[in-house]
């Protein structure tokens, strides 16, 4: 099979940034496609304005000139050029390079994830070419210029104006889309609430998997204080800061807070003044298998609607226990009580949470031997791939 996929980045030698999940996704995807005799064309932004072509471990990469002010994912810019660039993203017309590469590779179908400059015209050029499309929603792209649905140190409850306004192309295109797929369910409700994807397309839900790379450590617990791991950005929306101050509530020596990721000088100080008492390390960019080993409990305090966490699954798959909020995708992947807990996204409630299990100990090791026992159902990355081959055979003429 030919397939043509559309993310807005794919690490490749000549360009290996890496700014979220979908991009580590959408790479190792491609390549078990490659594995099982598809042939795979990823068409992604230029960050360097440059057309380009590059061929990584099977799959060839076209570099598609971005038209807007700048690439995505720039350093950021004034409100106003953001303003504007959001807006040309919505408009513009996907650039005359795609539909020749689409003629050139005549894949049997488009699978689109993020398309952060590439637009939503895309879905338009591959329809004149009478070929099937599924789309996968990594986030909230297709209501929300921001993807996140968060403003205001919240998540957002309703889509404002601005959004709608930003939003109207991509949102008129959607009904190009032959089928759907989320991360998450509660990620598709959002979409399907706001009016996106109506009963005529084909939906379906296929959850991230952990890295195959992520080990299972056995989990020991001592006289001292419970250690209790973060691991991803420490963007606001990440509930950061929450966590710092529902550990502030905690007795003094009852935790040990390892904080892991990208951060600056300013925002570590920041950070620790919200819990002086409390003994923080921040341990910086490091494998999160050796993460997760040095760790006892996972705590995922995000207060926007979190898709489908890749660190959550990854936590769970090295065998520790997390205890998450009720955003998003995460009460799907949690088993509260029994692979971890469920906490309100309050101070009081997640530092009542963190209490209790340096209280009761034996609830972090039987969440852990819980992991254990669930070790051999876990999905895989080949599920995945599998899931979705089904989808391309059920768009394909028979």
């Amino acid at each position: 099979m030919r397939i043509a996929i559309c993310n807005a980045l794919y690490p490749t030698p000549g360009d290996p940034l890496i700014f979220g999940g979908a991009e580590v996704f959408v790479r190792q995807f491609a390549e078990a496609l490659v594995e099982r005799g598809d042939s795979v064309t990823v068409l992604r932004s230029s960050l360097t304005g440059s057309r380009a072509t590059e061929t990584v471990n099977g799959v060839r990469v076209e570099f598609i000139p971005v038209r807007n002010l700048f690439p995505p994912f720039a350093e950021r810019k004034n409100p106003l050029l953001r303003l504007a660039w959001h807006a040309i993203d919505d408009r513009v017309h996907a650039s005359a390079e795609i539909e020749r590469i689409l003629k050139d590779i005549r894949p049997d179908l488009l699978h689109s994830h993020t398309l952060n400059g590439l637009s939503t015209d895309v879905w338009r050029m591959a329809k004149r070419q009478n070929l099937p499309i599924l789309h996968t929603m990594h986030d909230y792209y297709l209501i929300c210029p921001r993807c996140s649905r968060f403003r205001s140190g919240a998540a957002c409850q309703t889509t404002c104006g601005s959004c709608q306004v930003l939003s109207a192309n991509r949102r008129r295109r959607t009904a190009l889309v032959d089928a759907v797929a989320s991360v998450s369910q509660r990620t598709l409700d959002i979409h399907r609430e706001n009016g996106v994807f109506d009963h005529t397309v084909q939906t379906h839900v296929v959850r991230n998997v952990p890295n195959p790379a992520i080990v299972f450590s056995d989990l020991t617990l001592s006289d001292g204080p419970l250690t209790i791991g973060y691991l991803g950005r420490f963007s606001e929306e990440k509930g950061v800061r929450l966590l710092l101050e529902a550990v502030a509530c905690l007795p003094p020596g009852s935790v040990r807070l390892l904080l892991a990721g990208r951060v600056s000088e300013a925002e570590k100080e920041t950070l620790t003044a919200l819990a002086p008492q409390a003994e923080i390390e921040f341990v910086g960019f490091v494998s999160p298998s050796d993460f997760y080993r040095q760790v006892q409990v996972v705590v995922m305090p995000s207060i926007w609607h979190e898709p489908g966490s890749l660190a959550l699954v990854d936590a769970l798959a090295a065998g520790r226990p997390v205890i998450g909020t009720p955003f998003g995708g995460i009460p799907e992947i949690i088993e509260d009580g029994v692979t971890g807990w469920i906490a309100d996204a309050t101070v009081r409630d997640l530092s009542a949470g963190m209490a209790r299990l340096v209280e009761q100990p034996g609830l972090v090791l039987a969440a852990h031997r819980a992991l254990a026992d669930r070790r051999q159902a876990r999905r895989v990355f080949s599920n995945v791939v599998d899931d979705y081959q089904a989808i391309y055979a059920s768009l394909l003429p028979r």
